[in-house]
């Protein structure tokens, strides 16, 4: 049985949550010696902030106990250093009160914690993460009106954590929280206004003498509106200089501009157009062009504008969780997400791919975008992977089942089923009529067969499909890519005669990160079927105790629009390019379609086929005939997450098993390994042949750097692998 969390422990887990809220990032704990004034032995851990609190107050309590000083970052790291430039957005301001009164007023903090007696660590929630630099402001103004130590204010500001031991005096008093208001918090906005302001020097514009060239690559609409040839206009004719700025932010954000980059190009434009909405600002400006940068990293980027107009090459992205960007939420699928969101605890990637899943196979066989002699329909195929058991990957489902079935009953009633094991048994599911010879030699039909051939199979645990299709004979993987390629369904068996035409199969099914990788790397599906679908990583959302207020919710406007979207693509429909879609697409296309090495690279070798699809349904959902450029940004949204949940899922595995163990052990030797000690690995039961393989594998994934030294004793060179 697991011993209950201590109190110490908890208080220090009440009180991050207080300080940090949903914020994610790097919660640094530090600790050290107390000798005299000085602390020695300096020793830091950083833990993953919410999803190892736990473990970083187990450690803090463990460092404690060996009579350590104990303290943690007032805010939450992006990167391990503990440095400026690395700290997180910023949930709560601080201080530190020596022989102060604690402010009982306007001012009252939201958490107090006694870090021994007279001495105080104050907080102040803030119901919004605000910038780093922006809290730093806050909380010099703060300190100076409250008479609170001037040098601790400052960001990567350490205190201490409660519950832990204050060697600094002879009777080593415990750190303790005496007070913590979880329903209180202040808005940023009221507190800048509330403080007073601290004189400082005035921040001097500097031209760019290239003033009418922007610092990165823009399309020629974007440079329109740089040079200013394109402003935004306010109702009554004049230009609306805040919106324009931010319109020029946008351009150099979405093109794959820095934050550095995109707050001093609006500063230069502010000033170079005449404009000075906030360059003669006391400081400059700072904080409003500031403002402007959180406003577009809030919105996102279409990370695909950004290797298209960036002018550089792509870069090798890490394998951290993917972020969805904004534009995945326009139109129909978003207000899906808008509706069901704050009544699931479900990731609103699981509520968005679910939806468009289901609309995909609501639609029909009606509507294809044709590409050389390739008829790409509206059927989509998708894995929703949790990184855990619990990562609420079928709650996402209910209440889009609720929305559509409002939409199209007979379609959720009849054509939403389960149970994947057999090919046959899914060709069944859409079969066509069976005639056989009757007495009089005639053809008599003995089976009417499935008229509606719109199938969506839900699966919760498609593992359990997945584990099927390694045994002898099975034919589901094969009847699964040609239904998702659309062509006539049949098997070779004798006693299964059944036969499909134009079937229109989508496939929805979930499964824990850890059953996934073992069972597509363990097979050679990923070659096949694994790039038929597209994978999603999700989690759990939020916590909701009591559920939600679904049952309060109105379907019907959503619904509505959800049926006359389908009623206007329930036809033979050739979907067509607009003039502004296509530019982007040729360039994306070009980024789609190259190479990927390893089982990355097999399990999004399908990239513009499924963008395109994706572009397809963004469009259908919008009642239009074109495809157009917000259709197309959409989609390259929803695929670059997918993209980077397969990187983050399969990371450097090649595909074949053999390969991925001895990239493991060289990963963990610095000086790399002779053929010979690579054998070793596998006790010598590999054939010089199989050798050949691994080392092929591996250097087709560019994973694998080969050398040849010559080792004492050796008369030749001998040939060394060492991870790439």
């Amino acid at each position: 049985m697991v011993a209950p969390p201590s109190q110490e422990h908890t208080d220090a887990l009440r009180l991050w949550r207080h300080l940090f809220g949903s914020e994610r990032g790097l919660l640094q704990v530090f600790t050290g010696i107390r000798e005299g004034a000085k602390l020695v032995s300096p020793r830091f851990q950083n833990f993953a902030y919410p999803s190892a609190a736990k473990p970083a107050a187990e450690w803090a309590f463990d460092r404690a106990e060996e009579g350590r000083e104990v303290y943690f970052c007032a805010h939450l790291l992006t990167d391990p250093d503990r440095i400026k430039k690395n700290a997180a957005s910023v949930h709560s301001l601080w201080g530190e009160l020596d022989e102060c009164t604690v402010p009982n007023g306007e001012l009252k903090p939201t958490a107090v914690v006694e870090s021994s007696p007279g001495k105080f660590h104050v907080y102040w929630r803030l119901t919004d993460a605000i910038p780093p630099e922006v809290a730093e402001g806050l909380n010099r103004r703060l300190a100076a009106v409250i008479g609170a130590d001037p040098s601790g204010f400052d960001l990567t500001q350490l205190l201490r954590v409660p519950g832990t031991t204050n060697h600094k005096y002879a009777d080593t008093p415990q750190v303790k929280i005496l007070g913590l208001e979880g329903s209180r918090s202040y808005n940023a906005a009221d507190l800048d206004e509330l403080l007073p302001r601290i004189e400082e020097p005035k921040a001097e514009y500097v031209p760019n003498e290239d003033a009418d060239e922007p610092p990165v690559v823009l399309d020629p609409e974007a440079t329109k509106v740089w040079r200013g040839e394109k402003t935004k206009l306010k109702d009554n004719g004049e230009v609306d200089r805040s919106a324009t700025l931010l319109h020029i932010g946008r351009f150099l954000f979405d093109a794959g501009a820095n934050r550095r980059v995109v707050i001093a190009g609006v500063r230069e434009r502010d000033k170079a157009l005449g404009f000075d909405k906030y360059a003669n600002n006391r400081d400059g400006g700072q904080r409003e062009y500031e403002r402007i940068w959180e406003k577009l990293k809030e919105d996102g980027r279409n990370p695909r504008i950004r290797l298209i107009f960036g002018g550089g090459e792509t870069q090798t992205p890490k394998p951290e969780w993917p972020t969805m960007n904004g534009a995945a939420y326009r139109g129909l699928f978003g207000d899906v997400v808008e509706l069901v969101e704050p009544h699931t605890e479900a990731d609103p990637v699981a509520v968005l791919i679910s939806e468009i899943v289901a609309f995909g196979s609501a639609m029909g066989r009606g509507p294809y975008v044709e590409i050389g002699a390739t008829k790409h329909r509206t059927n989509m195929n998708c894995g929703i992977v949790g990184n855990t058991a619990k990562g609420r990957k079928g709650s996402s489902w209910n209440p889009v089942k609720h929305i559509n079935h409002a939409a199209d009953r007979r379609w959720t009633e009849d054509r939403i089923l389960s149970g994947l094991s057999s090919g046959e048994g899914l060709i069944s599911e859409v079969r066509d009529p069976i005639e056989v010879p009757g007495k009089d030699g005639k053809m008599e039909v003995v089976d009417q067969g499935v008229k509606d051939k719109r199938l969506l199979v839900m699966e919760g645990e498609i593992s359990q499909a997945l584990k099927v299709m390694k045994r002898e004979g099975n034919t589901l993987s094969p009847v699964l890519r040609n239904a998702w390629d659309g062509e006539s369904l049949r098997t070779m068996v004798k006693h299964s005669p059944h036969r499909a035409t134009d079937p229109h199969i989508s496939i929805l099914g979930h499964i824990t990160l850890a059953e996934l990788t073992r069972h597509l790397t363990e097979t050679e599906m990923a070659n096949g079927l694994a790039n038929r679908f597209i994978w999603v990583l999700v989690r759990r959302s939020k916590s909701l105790p009591f559920g939600g207020e679904w049952h309060t919710v109105n379907l019907s406007p959503v619904s509505r629009r959800i049926v006359s979207a389908l009623e206007f693509g329930n036809r033979d429909l050739r979907m067509t390019w607009a003039e502004d879609a296509k530019p982007l697409w040729c360039e994306a296309y070009e980024q789609l379609t190259e190479d990927r090495p390893g089982m990355f690279g097999a399990v999004t070798a399908r990239a513009e086929a499924q963008t395109l699809r994706l572009a397809m349904l963004y469009a259908l959902a919008d009642s239009s005939e074109e495809i157009r450029r917000t259709h197309v940004e959409s989609a390259l949204a929803v695929w670059e997450y997918a993209e980077e949940s397969a990187l983050y899922i399969f990371g450097d595995a090649t595909g074949d098993p053999d390969a991925d163990k001895v990239l493991t052990v060289l990963k963990d030797t610095e000086d790399g390994l002779t053929r010979t000690e690579i054998s070793e690995i596998f006790g010598r039961n590999k054939s010089r042949q199989e050798l050949d393989r691994i080392r092929e594998a591996l250097l087709k994934a560019g994973r694998l750097r080969i050398s040849h030294v010559k080792e004492e004793g050796s008369k030749k060179p001998v040939e060394k692998w060492q991870a790439a």
